[in-house]
């Protein structure tokens, strides 16, 4: 277990590997073991970092005077750049980790020599579209109980309900027993999460625009159509960016199926 010091908390993750840096970024509920299925292939070509996001298992809890938004998260992997010797790096995020990709390489040009971005949970770009706004909608109204679950002190019942309204019946059904014991560990990050989910909705096409890095957009074959719709318009928007289908997964990707998803991304990231 590594630790690193960025903005005045400590981030507890793992390095492996040697060579050119490649951090990977987990997603909601999430933390530095969402990415034990790739950690290995990648380290093999690259001096990897998987670190836990602040807040995240086994970091310091979110305290109630703390805004969790993409902007935190996003001025901490600039300093944990920075930290392990500045960039440019290659970058690999999932989910609300692509997000913070996604920001930093709009944001910060310079740091980012090329990226996988695995269904950016970036809503506000699936709202440009009919269709992706109405799955918008109807995602968060799903969600709107979670919150008050977990006031009531039933994180259980509060998780597995977000899952199913993210991702899907059967998508929650393909995760495994360790990705749901990794997501249970870090639930206490769910409701700071959703009350600043606001913040993925202000990421716009103006901001993909500027995203100079390369950029691979994954897509499992089975997700939904509100990460869908956004998957398109960012390809639409990214001026250097090509698209890729994961076979028989959903949102889960590489928690569903790890040596695929791998292949995919370290293929994309060798030639750049």
């Amino acid at each position: 277990m590594h630790t690193f010091e960025v903005n005045g908390t400590t981030l507890a993750g793992l390095e492996r590997g040697q060579g050119e840096l490649l951090i990977l970024v987990h997603g909601a509920v999430g933390d530095w073991r969402s990415w034990d299925g790739v950690v290995d292939a990648a380290a093999r070509h690259y001096r990897v970092i998987s670190y836990s996001r602040r807040w995240h298992h086994p970091n310091p809890p979110h305290a109630n005077s703390s805004t969790y938004t993409t902007e935190t998260h996003a001025k901490d992997l600039v300093a944990l750049i920075a930290a392990c010797g500045g960039g440019p790096v290659r970058l690999l995020g999932h989910s609300y980790g692509a997000g913070i990709c996604a920001a930093v390489a709009a944001e910060h040009p310079g740091l980012v020599r090329c990226q996988v971005l695995a269904e950016p949970s970036l809503f506000g770009m699936a709202m440009t579209s009919p269709l992706g706004a109405v799955a918008m909608a109807q995602t968060a109204a799903a969600t709107l109980h979670i919150v008050p679950l977990l006031k009531k002190g039933q994180p259980e019942k509060a998780l597995s309900d977000f899952l199913l309204s993210i991702v899907g019946k059967e998508d929650y059904a393909r995760l495994s027993p360790r990705a749901l014991a990794v997501m249970a560990d870090n639930v206490s990050t769910l409701e700071p999460m959703l009350n600043g989910m606001s913040s993925t909705l202000s990421f716009t096409g103006k901001q993909a625009a500027r995203i100079a890095a390369p950029t691979l957009l994954i897509e499992g074959e089975h997700t939904t159509t509100l990460f869908r719709s956004t998957m398109k318009a960012l390809a639409n928007s990214i001026p250097n960016a090509q698209r890729a289908v994961l076979p028989g997964v959903g949102h889960g990707l590489q928690l569903e199926d790890p040596d695929g998803f791998s292949r995919i991304a370290l293929e994309f990231l060798a030639k750049h």
